[in-house]
């Protein structure tokens, strides 16, 4: 039985998942590459290329999620899932479908990946000017670690945030 926390995101789930009439989330493989590569182009100043999509779609330890609509992929998630840690590689919506809870509805999902597969912490870097996406990360439980100046090829740079998951934290 979920607890109190998990019923409250199964039922903002749904409700996302009303509001856009159809919206399906499915598992991406390396064949998504091609229409990931679109997506890229429309979300990012520096996007991924089609080759750098599928070489990391093919890596065991990558899982990725798609949020259709129709049979169109209008948002996904990728995730790094290494000995007991995790990385959210990348995620993206297409700026007409933004502000309509799918990307926090892929995060739930990633996030919820990563405490079945016991991770411990979950890395990921967020632009230094990208003030929405930071303010999400914040309200998961995810901190800054460190600055990496320059990351960007634009030469913006990136925050490092972590977040550990209580239920794996050893007590000493």
């Amino acid at each position: 039985m979920p607890d109190q926390f998990g019923k409250a995101k199964l039922k903002r789930n749904q409700w996302i998942k009303n509001l856009i009439p159809g919206l399906k989330i499915r598992s991406l493989t390396s064949a998504d590459a091609p229409e990931l590569s679109y997506l890229e182009l429309a979300i990012f100043s520096s996007p991924w290329s089609e080759n750098a999509l599928r070489g990391c779609l093919e890596l065991s330890t990558v899982e990725g999620w798609g949020a259709l609509d129709g049979d169109k992929v209008i948002a996904y998630l990728l995730g790094q899932f290494v000995s007991d840690e995790s990385h959210l590689l990348n995620v993206g919506v297409l700026p007409e479908h933004r502000r309509k809870g799918i990307g926090r509805l892929l995060l739930d999902l990633f996030l919820t990946r990563c405490e079945e597969k016991e991770a411990n912490t979950c890395y990921l870097e967020v632009r230094a000017g990208n003030l929405a996406a930071q303010k999400l990360y914040f309200q998961y439980g995810f901190m800054p670690v460190y600055v990496r100046k320059k990351y960007y090829p634009n030469g913006e740079d990136a925050l490092i945030l972590v977040k550990h998951f209580p239920d794996s934290i050893q007590s000493t």
